[in-house]
This record gives structure tokens, C-alpha cells and sequence, in this order.
């Protein structure tokens, strides 16, 4: 399944870039992530461990970044994989951020989750993002990153 989701900030974009990719920092944000840590880098590719809020689920995600106007990634799961570009574009206000994610549920899940996955998926996404922009726009988060 693919959607996007996107909405504007009102910081500019180099800053809305920067606080994305400070992953250590997702969970002052994330409502699903408890803990981010950045096992390594190479290039322009930072490998990050996580572990979710909702039953401590830990997941490997490999992210490439292209600064400062876009980040990839990739995670798989038991049940997922999944595949997410995040753009960061100038906007008249501030920086437009864009979620597109691609994602498969795997085996016989797939059949299960496939009337409803999609718009909660969507909804879960857009309230991520909304978190985000929450955080960055508040002066505290967005000076703390920057």
C-alpha cells in the first residue's frame, strides 16, 4: 500500500531537516518511539536501532540522507516492510514536509490488515508528522536540535 502525507512548519528548512535527523532525538517527539540509537554511519548512511512504546518492539532501520531536502529509509519487521521518503521543501511560510511510504504486510497478515491497514497507517503517519512539527515549532525543541 502507498500514501503520503504532508503539512507546513514554520521553521525554516534547513532547521525542520536537521531536528529530523537527529534520531536520538525521535522520542521527545515519536508517540511509538521509546528509544533511538545510531549503531553506525557510513557515508551518507546512518544505521539506527529502535524499540517501540507499544509492547517495546525493537527494529533495525537503515536511513540514507540526502541534506538538505530529503531522507530515506527502509525498516522490516516481522509482519512489515516498509519504505518511507521524507522531502523537505521551502515553502511561502516556513519548510512543507512530506511523508510518502510504501508499505507490505507480510504472509497471510496481508489478507487481514488489507481493508483497514491503509487509513490507519495514514492517520498514525499524519499524527507523527503532526507531533514533529509540534516539537520543532515550539522554541524549547527547536533551539535544544539546532
Amino acid at each position: 500500500m502507498h500514501f503520503q502525507v504532508s503539512l507546513v512548519v514554520r521553521v525554516p528548512r534547513e532547521k525542520a531537516y536537521s531536528a529530523y535527523t537527529d534520531f536520538e532525538a525521535i522520542p521527545r517527539w515519536s508517540k511509538d518511539k521509546q528509544e533511538v540509537k545510531v549503531s553506525r554511519r557510513e557515508g551518507n548512511m546512518v544505521f539506527l536501532k529502535t524499540t517501540s512504546r507499544t509492547g517495546g518492539g525493537q527494529g533495525a532501520r537503515e536511513v540514507k540522507l540526502f541534506p538538505p531536502e530529503r531522507v530515506e529509509s527502509q525498516v522490516e519487521t516481522r509482519l512489515t516492510r516498509a519504505r518511507s521518503v521524507v522531502t523537505f521543501d521551502e515553502a511561502h511560510e516556513g519548510t512543507r514536509i512530506t511523508a510518502s511510504l510504501d508499505v507490505e504486510v507480510k504472509g497471510l497478515w496481508s489478507w487481514v490488515f488489507r481493508t483497514h491497514a491503509k487509513s490507519e497507517a495514514e492517520s498514525s503517519a499524519m499524527e507523527e508528522l503532526k507531533s514533529f512539527a509540534r516539537y520543532i515549532e515550539d522554541s524549547r525543541g527547536a533551539t535544544d536540535q539546532i
